[in-house]
């Protein structure tokens, strides 16, 4: 039967209730025409005062589970919750969605200026395991080894999938490698690509900064065909083009004379007053700056410039009793980073010939992030279900910088060098079988699942041209006089780096579900995997929910979970630019990291990396009373144990370094190792009701996460080291872990519906963060709380056509500047680069014009 307009219009503003209603939504999830009956979120039944989401992410019942009735809490958000947010990028609409998720664009942070670290539950980055239609998705290249949210870590480049191919997002907050293998200590992200099989998406957005900056224009179409009488084929293209932000200060420094001390602020405790000659000295500089027209103005601090272009195709036929299904897609980002300005008195960085004011360096990406996978499964209902597939993709980052110099080649240095690449490529094959029975040792339902996984993983390293790396300083070349090595701002690749080394996964698992009774529900689950370069590792998990009226369940679980070494974090290697804080003052420093294996960590007695393990617990309560009045609360721990992080910075003072630097411009040292445990602590609070309102329909939400990390016991030193633990995990390293993510975030929403208006707000509360200091406690700084709002008005005008348009941060929300003024790099960088709640962009404006045929 044909819905009404009304009806429609009810359908749709369930939808966007969903927006941020985790385990206890009540929320449409539209049911794909075209979905296989083995799937469960096929099955999902709708009325019109209630409906229910089907979640398929950390079950393989094949009973259909709404998200009220899964014992572990689950987010789960479609396609039109994610569009109504306002942003383009999956990342940040999944940001603006759910409180235990967070992701802040980096600046200055070489490669992660392009891929946005997001973690879950305040955890690491590479501790959230991402699937793409139910399998496993292979991670990023890249490694963070600057000073960002995530430093030490691997994750994954969820801007790699376009918005507009997402069917829905599921977001398990809960362990689940029992279930999924590594990485899923923190829990597990389920990536739906679309299934509708016809009609065609067309969405077009524009929008810029208050500040006049930062445009984004996307454009993206999403077309669904018919593959014979019952198959699909889905496709996706989508563009996206991103400019510079910047919100960076005025330099405040000396420019072509010598540098002025760092204690030079008055009205601090450190400030000493500057010397007649050092006044002098300074006028005598801002004449030339006068005279010469140099712009004090001359960073750029802020988001990276980005062009994304992605294709992306979903499809499922049937193969005589079998299904045939596919999916895959491939994204090529094009990425430019400014880093920071090399001012001409420096003697070591500048080329007076060439830059005589100085010049700001630029790094450049290639990023393309390609899935391909394909597979077939058959039976239904009382039958072993069968799925066997295998999936291939990969990550490949080329580092290119532009508008910058090697300056020990003299005036024979290129301005443009090519700085070598980073690749990761994942092969997995997977066999699973289910079958569910129907009063099977007295029981409701009983659902047997087990599997095999064998799944192969490369990285690799690949140099860069010899003028980016290579020392050109002529031998015997006094101190004084010696050029920096290698490009500025992002050093080449060396062959002594380059790598290409692999594995080999194998795992097994047993999962077991089974409605005891018409209240309790018990899930467990085993799974044993061995890995060629490290070993074996059990994992295992046991949740339950029970009944205790129609409307009130109680839910809780436990599972021990692992998290493998990446083989980035045992085979990565450079030499970098870091501009690290020694002694109060930001300063710049050559740094090498360096192999797990390689011989200076076999010197300083660093162990070969081994797994991380967890423990996690959970428990927690749900209350459905219909439309009126949801209400979902979890309390969770996670013990985490030889948790992997990438040391602080080993000075050539020590003696077992010096002979590794001499004759280099390397200074200090770091490696990954296993060196902490740490335990960390939280409540997930969600509250949803819908109410009719006059002639229209208004939903309210409220949804929160509080989280606390701590570590536990010392750190583990390795006895060459005695008396280096500071250095190994120092008060900067320990704060990152600790209090550089939001302990608390909340989100409110208000959607109001009438005729063919949809109005929305939402405030999201970042809780504060704070940055620690290495070396001088007076340098800490917490950073308060800030609500973001954003407001957002739609109007349809046909069912097929439909113009929003809104603001992100309508109140132009800041977080707070750096207090210390030697930490702002001389004035030029006033927000934090190292922790940020919600980036430092500002207001910003959009208008969408979408189109369905």
């Amino acid at each position: 039967m044909a819905m009404s307009g009304r009806q429609k219009r009810w359908q749709y503003l369930c939808g966007v209730a969903a927006l941020l209603l985790p385990a206890s939504a009540i929320a449409q999830q539209q049911t794909p025409p075209d979905a296989s009956p083995q799937d469960p979120a096929a099955v999902a039944e709708q009325d019109g005062d209630r409906s229910t989401d089907i979640v398929v992410t950390g079950s393989r019942s094949q009973q259909a589970r709404s998200n009220v009735d899964t014992p572990a809490p689950v987010d789960v958000v479609n396609a039109e919750q994610l569009t109504e947010t306002g942003q383009v990028e999956v990342s940040q609409m999944i940001n603006f969605v759910a409180p235990s998720f967070n992701s802040a664009k980096q600046t200055i942070a070489n490669g992660t200026d392009h891929i946005d670290p997001a973690t879950l539950r305040g955890l690491g980055p590479d501790q959230t395991l991402l699937l793409l239609n139910g399998k496993r998705q292979h991670t990023t290249a890249l490694v963070n080894v600057n000073s960002t949210v995530g430093r030490g870590s691997v994750g994954y480049d969820l801007n790699a999938i376009p918005a507009a191919a997402v069917e829905r997002i599921e977001v398990l907050r809960d362990g689940a490698a029992a279930q999924y293998g590594s990485d899923a200590i923190a829990g597990v992200i389920n990536v739906g690509l679309k299934r509708r099989d016809n009609g065609v998406e067309w969405r077009n957005q524009a929008g810029i900064t208050k500040q006049g900056d930062g445009r984004i224009l996307q454009s993206s179409v999403n077309a669904g065909f018919k593959l014979g009488d019952a198959g699909f084929l889905n496709a996706t293209l989508s563009v996206i083009d991103r400019g510079f932000t910047d919100r960076s200060g005025t330099y405040n420094n000396t420019v072509y004379l010598a540098p002025l001390p760092a204690t030079r602020f008055p009205g601090y405790s450190f400030s000493v007053p500057l010397t007649a000659a050092e006044q002098t000295r300074q006028a005598q500089d801002e004449a030339i700056v006068q005279q010469r027209r140099f712009d004090r103005r001359n960073m750029i601090v802020g988001n990276s410039a980005a062009q994304t272009y992605s294709g992306f195709v979903n499809m499922g036929a049937p193969l005589g009793d079998w299904e045939g299904y596919g999916f895959g897609g491939w994204t090529h980002r094009n990425g430019r980073a400014a880093g920071f300005y090399r001012y001409p008195n420096n003697p070591r960085t500048s080329n007076l010939s060439l830059f005589p004011d100085g010049y700001l360096p630029f790094i450049e990406t290639g990023i393309d992030d390609y899935t391909v996978a394909g597979g077939v499964r058959r039976g239904g209902r009382g039958e072993w279900v069968i799925d066997v597939s295998s999936k291939f993709g990969g990550n490949q980052i080329t580092f290119d910088v532009d508008n910058s110099i090697n300056a020990s080649l003299g005036n024979a240095t290129p301005t443009h060098f090519y700085a070598g690449k980073l690749t990761f490529q994942q092969f997995t094959n997977n066999a699973d079988l289910s079958k569910a029975y129907d009063g099977l040792f007295g029981t409701r339902t009983f659902n047997v699942a087990l599997g095999a996984e064998l799944r192969f993983d490369r990285y690799a390293i690949g140099a860069g041209q010899p003028e980016s790396y290579l020392d050109y300083n002529p031998p015997g070349t006094p101190a004084a006089q010696v050029k920096a090595s290698g490009v500025q701002v992002f050093g080449g690749f060396r062959p002594d780096n380059v790598v290409s080394e692999g594995r080999r996964a194998i795992g097994v698992y047993l999962d077991l579900e089974s409605d005891i009774t018409d209240r309790l529900l018990v899930s467990t689950a085993v799974r044993y995997e061995n890995y060629s370069d490290f070993g074996g590792n059990v994992s295992g998990k046991l949740v339950g929910r029970y009944k205790l009226t129609e409307a009130l369940a109680l839910r809780g679980g436990i599972n021990r979970g692992f998290r493998a070494p990446s083989l980035h974090q045992r085979f990565f290697s450079s030499v970098s630019t870091q501009f690290i804080t020694v002694n109060g003052v930001n300063q710049q420093r050559e740094v090498t990291t360096v192999r797990n294996d390689s011989e200076i960590a076999r010197r300083l007695g660093v162990p070969s990396l081994k797994p991380e393990t967890s423990w996690s617990y959970s428990a927690g309560a749900t209350l459905s009373l219909g439309r009126a009045l949801n209400v979902t609360a979890d309390l969770y721990q996670i013990d985490i144990k030889d948790r992997i992080v990438i040391s602080g910075r080993f000075s050539n003072t020590i003696p077992a370094l010096a002979t590794f630097f001499a004759g280099t411009n390397v200074t200090e040292a770091q490696f990954f190792t296993n060196a902490i445990d740490t335990r960390t602590r939280g409540l997930d609070v969600v509250a949803t009701s819908m109410h009719d309102l006059m002639d229209g329909k208004l939903t309210a939400s409220l949804a929160l996460n509080l989280n606390k990390t701590e570590i536990q016991g010392g750190v583990r030193t390795p006895p060459q080291l005695a008396g280096f633990g500071e250095t190994l995990l120092n008060r900067e390293e320990r704060g990152r872990i600790e209090v550089n993510q939001p302990r608390s975030k909340i989100i409110g929403t208000l959607i109001y519906e009438v005729g063919p208006w949809l109005a929305r707000i939402a405030a999201t509360r970042f809780g504060e963060i704070t940055t620690v200091a290495p070396q001088l406690p007076e340098q800490d700084q917490t950073f308060s709380p800030k609500v973001v709002t954003d407001i957002s008005f739609a109007y349809r005008f046909t069912e097929a056509v439909e113009l929003q348009v809104g603001s992100n941060n309508f109140f132009d929300v800041y977080p707070d500047r750096v207090r210390d003024p030697r930490l702002t790099n001389d004035g030029t960088v006033p927000y934090s680069r190292f922790a940020t709640q919600f980036g430092f962009n500002g207001a910003s404006y959009y208008a969408a014009l979408n189109f369905k045929f």
